[in-house]
């Protein structure tokens, strides 16, 4: 690489925030390479040049997307014109599919080469996004091993490159010993905090009445406003609200974890913590898309285990006593507790399968 390269790496979402700035810090002492990113919290501490803040632009379903279309749609164009004025060498969209389909079908027709990483899970849902993947990705890095074969059917340059949960040792370190806390985790974006904490508010409430020695903490993204999650805990000061740069600080409090569908389960299991797994949706929304997924489950702990490992209530499974009986259930269920705790357990083996694993920074290479 002679003259200095150029990259855009675009992220929308907490869990892409974090994976991106990863990559930019690993490639910090290259002076040949100047990022340019769309991202928040952990991007805008590294060296990249910010181009747009992503913190507002994270919602799910077709209806919350509604909402914030016209905030979306000037963030599209604003990162469409930076590719063109940029001329990146390479452009790298993490995750946040359908945002980022229409950067690469731009950048793809701007004659800019595009690598996808944290592939769309075509596997779960709406296989027929295929056929733009193939049109518009010139390289797919994939973190599961299961997705390189996948995406080699269809005629993809696919590299598998491991899942970043556990390309280094963070998860390992112990930062309490005293695991005092039912904790409790609404997602990042801020449709998932809105409809998850009023539930997270009832099972709360429920369960201090009944035993009211009982501890409980709720984990807040450091991209939502935290008068959102004072609105209802502000005053009960048996509710701690943790923000921790560090999300395993917060899990390493917790003796047991509710958490909302998302990369948060992973990490949950990583701790080796006992969990359940919810999710609230709009009733329209959810209409729609029960009618596209195709897998089984919604948890990734369970996707990867390919059984019902830990119990996920969805829509209007997610109600105060389901979750509350489980929590119950884990407490008080000695040999359940156990055997949750083992099942999990084998996650981390399924996310460090070395199998033809190449590393994400490889892939960046060759593709520049």
């Amino acid at each position: 690489m002679s003259k200095q390269k150029k990259i855009i790496i675009v992220a929308g979402e907490e869990s892409g925030d974090m994976y991106a700035s990863k990559i930019i810090n690993d490639f910090s002492g290259n002076e040949k390479i100047q990022f340019y990113g769309m991202g928040s919290n952990k991007m805008k501490k590294t060296g990249a040049q910010i181009l747009l803040d992503s913190s507002s632009l994270s919602v799910v379903g077709f209806f919350e997307i509604l909402k914030i279309y016209p905030k979306l749609l000037k963030s599209l164009n604003f990162m469409k014109k930076s590719i063109k004025e940029i001329k990146p060498d390479l452009l790298i969209l993490i995750d946040y599919q359908e945002f980022n389909m229409k950067l690469a079908k731009y950048a793809k027709l701007n004659g800019i080469k595009v690598l996808f990483y944290i592939s769309p899970q075509v596997w779960a849902w709406r296989k027929n996004r295929i056929k733009k993947i193939k049109k518009y990705i010139d390289i797919m890095a994939v973190i599961f091993p299961f997705e390189k074969k996948f995406f080699q059917d269809e005629e993809i340059i696919s590299y598998y490159v491991g899942h970043p949960l556990v390309q280094n040792n963070t998860y390992k370190e112990v930062h309490y010993k005293n695991k005092d806390y039912i904790g409790f985790f609404p997602g990042s974006r801020l449709s998932e905090i809105k409809n998850h904490l009023p539930l997270i508010d009832r099972v709360i409430e429920r369960m201090y009445e009944k035993d009211p020695t009982l501890k409980f903490l709720v984990s807040r993204s450091n991209n939502i406003d935290k008068n959102i999650y004072e609105k209802f805990f502000l005053n009960k000061k048996y509710v701690s609200i943790i923000t921790n740069e560090n999300i395993y600080k917060t899990i390493d409090m917790c003796k047991i974890a509710v958490a909302a569908s998302g990369t948060i389960t992973l990490q949950i299991a990583l701790k080796k913590i006992p969990v359940c797994v919810f999710y609230k949706i709009s009733n329209a929304t959810y209409f729609i898309i029960k009618f596209l997924i195709k897998t089984k489950f919604i948890s990734l702990i369970n996707i990867l285990l390919e059984k019902k490992v830990v119990q996920e209530f969805v829509q209007s499974q997610a109600s105060e006593k389901n979750i509350i009986g489980e929590i119950n259930k884990i407490i008080q269920n000695s040999d359940y507790r156990k055997n949750l705790i083992k099942e999990i357990s084998s996650i981390e083996e399924k996310l460090k399968d070395k199998n033809s694993m190449i590393d994400i920074n490889e892939v960046i290479k060759k593709s520049l």
